[in-house]
């Protein structure tokens, strides 16, 4: 898929990512969910490297999403790796034999398990662990408290609490699958922190370390980066010399200490999280009409 810059890219919202930017609490509320994340993925370096990564990334939230679509009557819906795959590669997503290395290594961390299906036990499942749906919902929480804070109206996402509608948003998701893709890139200028292993992290890190030192200041260096992600140190230096190239940061030495920010980075850092945001509440949206009776929307 092209590269594509965020003011060429427009979706349906219901809520405008302008208008969450200029809330007078946006950046406190951003801080927050930038550390409650960071907190769900401290320390666990190996589930980071499977997933965090765009095309697993996407991978997956499809797995979830295909998961929570299911229909025990429908035969065509059941997540089988064979459905999983066609679905991944028809979006663009990754390749076949990906999809399968990825399955095998989400089955072996204890992610992703298989199962037969009840009525045709020939058949084998895929069915996400509890390790795997809490992890995504506790993402889906802190984006959900975040736009409860910036709507004013926390009674309107505290429904996320519920297992039935975190499976509810999961699969209105399923239609938003490739809108979620486009999402990411477009917003060409963090290409380099969605495509690398743990890229995303590595941006969450320093956007916490700069907020903590005045906005620009990141106190780190590729070294401690590398230790705090389970990354090496040259993966770390090539991602951040591809991000220094964009405008985004700077950095002196060969070990890249003295990492700082640029007004460049957290204009764009903002806008992507506000378009985050926005795309959270629209999914949010179509699954309390879902569950309501209502249609989703396309």
């Amino acid at each position: 898929m092209d590269q594509l810059s965020f003011e060429r890219i427009a979706f349906n919202y219901r809520l405008s990512p302008d208008n969450l930017r200029r809330h007078p609490k946006f950046t406190e509320v951003r801080n927050r969910m930038v550390e409650g994340i960071l907190a769900v993925y401290a320390g666990d370096h190996l589930t980071n490297r499977l997933l965090l990564e765009q095309g697993r990334h996407m991978s997956f939230l499809t797995v979830l999403c295909l998961h929570a679509a299911q229909d025990p009557n429908t035969p065509s819906t059941w997540l089988t790796l064979g459905k999983l795959q066609r679905e991944i590669t028809e979006h663009g997503f990754a390749s076949r034999n990906r999809v399968e290395a990825q399955v095998s290594a989400l089955k072996k961390y204890g992610l992703l398990a298989q199962q037969p299906q009840a009525a045709d036990r020939r058949i084998r499942l895929l069915q996400p662990t509890a390790k795997m749906l809490a992890r995504d919902a506790s993402v889906v929480r802190l984006q959900l408290a975040a736009l409860a804070e910036l709507e004013g109206d926390p009674s309107a996402f505290n429904s996320v609490l519920s297992p039935d509608f975190h499976r509810a948003i999961r699969r209105a998701s399923v239609e938003r699958l490739q809108d979620i893709d486009m999402l990411m890139h477009s917003h060409s200028k963090l290409s380099a922190f969605f495509d690398h292993d743990c890229g995303y992290l590595i941006l969450l890190i320093l956007l916490s370390n700069a907020a903590k030192n005045g906005g620009m200041r990141a106190n780190t260096c590729f070294q401690r980066l590398a230790t705090q992600t389970g990354v090496s140190r040259t993966h770390v230096r090539r991602l951040l010399e591809a991000v220094r190239d964009k405008g985004l940061l700077s950095f002196s030495g060969r070990g890249g200490h003295d990492i700082q920010l640029t007004p460049a980075m957290w204009d764009v850092a903002d806008q992507w999280f506000a378009e985050e945001l926005a795309m959270v509440e629209l999914i949010a949206g179509e699954a309390r009409a879902e569950r309501a009776g209502g249609k989703i929307a396309a």
